[in-house]
């Protein structure tokens, strides 16, 4: 895999954000190298694989953030989960050109707005979008856009095995997927994975947490070789957030046993 020099520049830009080139990325409006609190922001997590933070002032949690992938095989990229809003998975496709990729696919891990609110956008950009027929039939009861391809069975491919999507079973919601990079051993979670920090459930009215704990089960018995864990929210970890993850399900359920 040669990522050559566009990602030689992405990375100074990331490690040095105050050079000249990203002065002017920053007069351009795409400069995400920093991390500025509500701000969609850009890290590399490691040689082929950017991570990105976006955020949105929800309701019931205030402001929240949330984590998704931008993952590079040569010059094509594939984003994993959009930006939480339309404007920013604008701005996020607009860095992902200045850094000398080309957006080829996205796939959603489910249907809620902080996975796939960019479908409808990079759809009009003639981007390859990726969902569970499960997802799509969500995301068309709720009157939003869908992707291109809705792939059936519990698992997808994409960049020639490079990227390993997968359908556990239900948990924050009856759709969620996780992804797999094999090369680098890095599982992304999304909101089936709670963060470390993550003290309670969070929104889980959508959630089956019968079999939610069982999904993670079989999450990690497929990758118990996994060195990063990403959460759809919060800070990365390692396998132990998904022990994490499996505790909080417990005392919910406890919880809303004594209730």
């Amino acid at each position: 895999m040669k990522l050559g020099i566009s990602l030689f520049l992405a990375y100074i830009l990331l490690l040095a954000p105050h050079t000249l080139a990203s002065q002017i990325q920053l007069e351009n409006g795409v400069d995400l190298s920093e991390t500025t609190k509500g701000q969609l922001s850009v890290k590399q997590l490691i040689d082929n694989v950017f991570q990105f933070t976006s955020y949105f002032h929800t309701q019931d949690y205030g402001f929240v953030s949330a984590n998704g992938l931008v993952v590079i095989d040569d010059t094509d990229a594939y984003m994993i989960d959009t930006p939480w809003t339309e404007t920013d998975t604008i701005k996020l496709v607009s860095w992902i050109k200045e850094q000398g990729f080309e957006l080829k696919a996205s796939v959603s891990t489910h249907s809620h707005d902080d996975r796939s609110a960019g479908i409808g956008y990079l759809n009009s950009i003639k981007v390859d979008t990726y969902v569970s027929e499960l997802t799509n039939s969500l995301l068309k009861a709720d009157n939003k856009a869908l992707a291109k391809h809705a792939f059936s069975g519990d698992s997808l491919y994409l960049a020639n095995n490079l990227i390993e999507v997968r359908y556990f079973g239900a948990g924050h919601t009856q759709d969620n997927l996780v992804v797999w990079l094999p090369q680098s051993k890095l599982l992304y979670g999304g909101c089936l994975i709670k963060s470390q920090r993550s003290q309670s459930m969070g929104y889980i009215a959508e959630a089956s947490l019968a079999e939610w704990p069982n999904t993670i089960d079989k999450a990690k018995s497929r990758y118990n070789d996994a060195v990063i864990v990403v959460p759809g929210h919060g800070r990365n970890g390692g396998l132990e957030i998904l022990d994490h993850t499996q505790a909080l399900i417990a005392e919910e359920v406890k919880n809303n046993q004594l209730k």
